[in-house]
């Protein structure tokens, strides 16, 4: 490391690029037309959603620190977040042997001396100057010499008093940042503007409400959220905030539910001689939880309105003989039911079981698929196109523009959350407001259930058939991987099947198992005597579905695939999984994976593979959850807790995780409070009117035009 050059620089004055005067300023008013925002940043801010004045006001703080308390540098601890206060005694550049750049600073207070570098920022060194007073936060390097490496820092201009610092002296928010974006930047912009705009902030919420519930005024929340003066204020304004987040999409979602009740629907007579017939062809009883499902069902569809209905159930419940029974249903009336999934090898496998249950009916299948033949194809729509009734099966080829319906009365929408908003929406046009049935394997939180269905009526078949048993869930090291091939071994000998699911097709530079190498490591081993298959994502269709009839078949009795499986490959005789770098996967998918296995009453096993000390602190309560709960929503509940909504089996794609401030796995209470007021509301006011104006256009500006194509889920 070169010597630093303390040549004594004096800081540049930065002055703030152009702006828009406050008294034009409004919410809405784009985040380019305000000070110090140019195209550049404007694009960065958008890139945290921050697009409007409004925007950067809500912008939520990830966490804060607190930096009131100044330690004289004789006192400083090592490894802990600290604040001192000093003179600049000199400032200088330098490199690291490598090369890289560095301002380095030192600071004295009569108690020490202490050393500051910043790598890569050898600008800073212009903007200190001996004799300055400087306010520097961050860790003591253990390491000798003593020092802070790339600390906060505040210059304490001359009149200046440190209650008014921006980075140091006060409780600093710490803001989720993207490329391009500083956190001194974004800190000192939003305390300006939050200083300039927040008493202008217009409250919506009545003060009647704001009292039942202690809630702050808004522009009072709105400043504590970014410069509370105690951590009380930041925890009392994001609790402002968040409950008009949860108030504000209650009202949209109940007001949707109004409209959509109001509008003329099939009012089918059910169940109707078909689905009658066709339950008792069934060769098993219903569980009393399917029962109810498919009640509630059938209820639902004589009613003269659109069902909205959300089905859920956990990994081999039996949903899908529920749908195909609604569905009957609506066939027995004269109309198509149309059921969507997301794969083809789910596609595949429901148009089978439909046939099998509907054939003898006379009812007839049509099976859609993205391969089919042109003549087949061709055939196929123009059954869709007339009026005749029938059952479709399909993946998103049931969204091609060529595909058209005579005579569409309900939609099914399965393993709903692989669907984006407006892929269901495309099927949902192709009829005249037919009634929708959206199911999902993926047990959802009552808590996110209200979020993304509230516009939805719920079932939940919460059993399992007679017979299903717990699969014994075992997570083993990397060392421990010759007993589990062992296991497969005893099993395979005997008639049963079994599964390995890697994360990834070919070997990545994370060295992630991949299925191919996999693959072609059994085949030369022991277990290649019993026939090994691979299944991926890339694999032509044909191929994949040639693949898992000769799994069925028991051809091919250890099937080597990627997460492709998840969902849609149901084998009686497979009793075993292995899941390798299980912790590369989400609770939800891990759960769907072990469903695959166990699903004819067999005793079945699924080794989940990671090495402990290799893995990181969320990834093993994961893969301990797993190993612990054998229950979907009790798996739903805890993978909330761990990974937030956002992540939760990818509900970014829905489109409604627009929620920045409420945290949905520990504001329950506060959504359920919200939800309360908005059906009091619009109990009082069912068009928002009057008074209650400001409440409607602040849902509308919120809402409104993101929720209108929730109403499919």
């Amino acid at each position: 490391m070169t010597a630093p050059d303390y040549t004594e620089l004096a800081p540049p004055r930065q002055a703030l690029s152009r702006g828009t005067g406050a008294s034009r300023l409004t919410l809405t008013t784009p985040v380019d037309l305000l000070k110090g925002i140019g195209p550049s940043r404007a694009a960065c801010l958008d890139r945290l959603g921050v697009r409007t004045l409004g925007d950067a006001l809500l912008l939520v703080p990830r966490r804060y620190e607190d930096r009131r308390v100044l330690l004289p540098i004789g006192r400083l601890r090592l490894g802990e977040l600290q604040t001192v206060a000093g003179q600049v005694k000199a400032v200088g550049i330098g490199r690291t042997r490598r090369g890289v750049p560095y301002c380095e600073m030192m600071l004295e207070d009569g108690t020490g001396t202490l050393l500051a570098r910043w790598y890569r920022q050898a600008y800073l060194a212009r903007a200190f100057r001996r004799g300055q007073r400087l306010f520097l936060a961050g860790r003591v390097s253990p390491y000798p010499p003593r020092e802070m490496v790339n600390p906060e820092f505040e210059v304490q201009e001359a009149g200046d008093p440190a209650e008014a610092g921006y980075h140091t002296g006060r409780i600093v928010p710490i803001y989720h940042l993207t490329s391009g974006l500083s956190q001194r930047f974004l800190r000192r912009w939003l305390s300006d503007l939050v200083r300039a705009h927040a008493p202008q902030v217009t409250d919506p919420l009545p003060p009647a409400v704001r009292e039942r519930h202690q809630l702050l005024p808004l522009p009072r929340a709105v400043t504590c959220l970014h410069l509370p003066d105690e951590m009380s204020e930041a925890a009392a304004g994001r609790r402002r905030l968040a409950f008009d987040e949860f108030f504000f999409f209650s009202l949209a979602v109940l007001r949707q539910r109004a409209a959509r009740t109001a509008r003329p629907g099939i009012a089918f007579q059910v169940p109707g001689a078909l689905a009658e017939r066709a339950r008792s062809l069934v060769p098993f009883r219903l569980t009393p939880a399917q029962t109810r499902a498919l009640e509630s069902i059938w209820n639902d569809m004589a009613q003269p309105r659109p069902m909205q209905r959300l089905l859920q159930g956990d990994v081999g419940s039996g949903k899908t003989i529920v749908a195909f029974l609604a569905a009957l249903a609506a066939i027995g009336n004269g109309y198509q039911a149309a059921i969507m999934a997301p794969t083809e090898i789910l596609a595949a496998q429901h148009a089978e079981r439909a046939q099998d249950l509907a054939e003898p009916l006379g009812v007839p299948v049509v099976h859609l698929a993205g391969s089919m033949a042109a003549s087949l194809r061709r055939r196929a729509l123009d059954l869709l196109a007339a009026t005749s009734a029938c059952l479709v099966v399909g993946t998103h080829a049931l969204l091609q523009p060529d595909v058209a319906f005579g005579r569409l009365g309900l939609v099914v929408v399965d393993e709903q959350h692989r669907f984006g908003v407006l892929q269901r929406a495309g099927l949902l046009r192709k009829g005249s407001d037919p009634d929708v049935l959206v199911m999902t394997a993926t047990p959802i939180p009552r808590s996110l259930a209200l979020v993304l269905y509230g516009d939805f009526d719920l079932s939940v078949i919460d059993e399992l058939p007679p017979g299903r048993r717990p699969v014994a869930t075992e997570w083993v090291q990397e060392r421990e991987r010759l007993r589990v091939e062992q296991e497969l071994r005893r099993r395979l000998g005997q008639g049963e099947r079994g599964y390995v699911v890697c994360p990834v097709v070919e070997e990545s530079a994370a060295e992630l198992k991949a299925a191919v190498q996999t693959a072609e490591a059994y085949r030369r081993g022991p277990l290649g005597a019993f026939g090994v298959g691979l299944v991926h994502g890339r694999l032509p269709a044909a191929e994949k579905a040639g693949t898992i009839a000769a799994f069925r078949r028991g051809e091919i009795r250890l099937l080597v695939a990627t997460t492709v499986v998840e969902v849609g490959v149901d084998v009686p005789e497979a009793t075993a999984i292995v899941i390798e770098d299980a912790d590369r996967l989400g609770l939800a998918q891990l759960h769907q994976l072990r469903g695959r296995v166990g699903r004819a009453g067999r005793p079945a096993v699924c080794f989940v593979i990671a090495d402990r000390q290799e893995i990181g602190e969320e990834a093993q309560a994961r893969l301990e959850a797993l190993v612990r709960e054998h229950d979907g929503f009790a798996l739903a509940e805890a993978d909330l807790a761990l990974r937030g909504p956002g992540e939760f089996f990818g509900t970014r794609q829905s489109g409604l995780d627009g929620f920045r401030l409420g945290d949905l796995a520990a504001d329950f209470s506060l959504l359920d409070l919200a939800r309360a007021e908005a059906k009091a509301a619009l109990t009082a006011a069912p068009e928002l009117d009057g008074p209650w104006t400001p409440v409607r256009l602040a849902m509308e500006e919120r809402w409104a035009a993101r929720l209108g194509l929730a109403q499919v889920g």
